[in-house]
């Protein structure tokens, strides 16, 4: 009788552990995992704003006049020096003669009081003249002096008055807009331009964009950018980054909109013979970069209560230093490691951020296995000692790269 009693025994040990299993495998969490790899960490600042010249002047004139005539047209090229426009100069030229003439007759009588005082002090040494004679010979030939000064400040204003009626070109550039047109009025106010036309040099081109304060800090002059430009689609241009605003600027102000940024001036290292100021641009400043690193999905890190994590002993304490270790209601960020079919969370320290990657300083190594999906199961349900399984997709594929 007791032969029999030993193999109905371990006949129902093996059931009870097979049912056990099977169980565990049923209540088992489905999830998606990832092989820990090293990738290249690129860190960007996103912004957006428009094109412009680097080099871009208003023209203006600093004199009032008519425009008798506009000797260029939008979009034409010009050169340094080359006449843009003239404006009527028959009362500026008048003004100069009639300076000039001030001038000679001014300069004349100088001449005339120079010789008189030479005189004044010849007599005088020779007793002939009194000292209020000379004293007044003196006094006239230092008033007409002060007269020819003033009329040679005159004249000299004058004729440039008259050389700003024509109106020429500063730099080489291009025509990017005319404002007025032959016949109309240039105001020429020395305290409010007005601008008759705008030219620049579309040789060389910026991107104007706002970037906002909590980014502004990690960029730094000479960062390397790529720039897309709106009305060029599936195309990105190089730059680099020229100027940071000192001062912030600010929309919104009191109220929950508000924000504040700071300029930054993107210089384009190339620049498209379609390329038009004020075009819409999205730039992105590559602000650090951590290459062969190890880095892992940014949907894998999650939180947890640091009082409830399992902190296991690191495989290599020495290249990857565990994180400091955290008490009370602290939250920590962690990865889901695998372990055959449990999981443990694993604190982790996390360095550079990317579009879709974090770059890891410590907790997780390059081969471990780690849980990236899915976003319910990781952010709410996962626990440390919890059984997982690979979803189904996920074993498929794997059997189909083996196949």
């Amino acid at each position: 009788m007791k032969k029999w009693i030993i193999p109905i025994v371990v006949v129902v040990i093996a059931a009870i552990v097979y049912f056990n299993l099977k169980m565990n495998k049923e209540q088992a969490v489905e999830v998606q995992t990832e092989v820990v790899k090293r990738h290249t960490v690129e860190e960007k600042v996103s912004a957006s704003g428009r094109v412009k010249p680097v080099t871009q002047v208003d023209i203006s004139a600093n004199v009032a006049g008519e425009i008798i005539e506009m000797n260029v047209k939008d979009g034409q090229n010009v050169r340094k020096g080359q006449v843009l426009a003239q404006l009527d100069k028959v009362r500026y030229e008048a003004a100069v003669v009639s300076a000039r003439a001030t001038y000679s007759s001014t300069k004349v009588a100088f001449e005339k009081a120079k010789k008189d005082l030479k005189r004044a002090q010849a007599l005088y040494e020779s007793g002939n003249l009194s000292q209020a004679d000379l004293d007044q010979a003196l006094a006239e030939y230092e008033s007409i002096q002060s007269n020819l000064a003033q009329a040679e400040s005159s004249l000299k204003q004058a004729e440039d008055n008259l050389s700003k009626t024509t109106i020429i070109s500063p730099i080489d550039g291009t025509i990017i807009q005319v404002r007025k047109e032959a016949g109309e009025i240039a105001l020429g106010s020395q305290f409010q331009a007005d601008i008759i036309m705008v030219v620049a040099d579309l040789s060389k081109m910026e991107v104007e964009v706002d970037v906002n304060e909590n980014d502004v800090v990690r960029v730094s002059l000479n960062d390397p950018v790529e720039i897309e430009i709106d009305a060029i689609p599936d195309t990105s241009f190089k730059g680099v980054v020229t100027d940071i605003a000192n001062l912030a600027q600010s929309t919104g102000l009191g109220t929950q909109e508000a924000v504040t940024y700071f300029t930054v001036l993107v210089e384009m290292l190339e620049v498209p013979d379609m390329m038009r100021p004020g075009m819409s641009a999205t730039v992105e400043i590559l602000t650090d970069k951590a290459e062969n690193t190890i880095a892992v999905p940014i949907q894998s890190v999650t939180v947890r209560p640091a009082d409830k994590v399992f902190k296991p002993v690191e495989k290599d304490s020495l290249s990857s230093p565990a994180p400091k270790e955290k008490t009370g209601d602290e939250m920590v960020e962690v990865i889901f490691r695998v372990d055959q079919d449990t999981v443990t969370a694993v604190p982790v320290t996390i360095g550079l951020s990317s579009q879709d990657l974090f770059e890891i300083k410590s907790g997780i190594q390059e081969g471990d296995e780690i849980v990236i999906g899915n976003h319910k199961v990781l952010s709410r349900e996962l626990q440390t000692g919890m059984h997982v399984k690979k979803s189904e997709s996920e074993e498929g594929n794997e059997s189909g790269k083996k196949r």
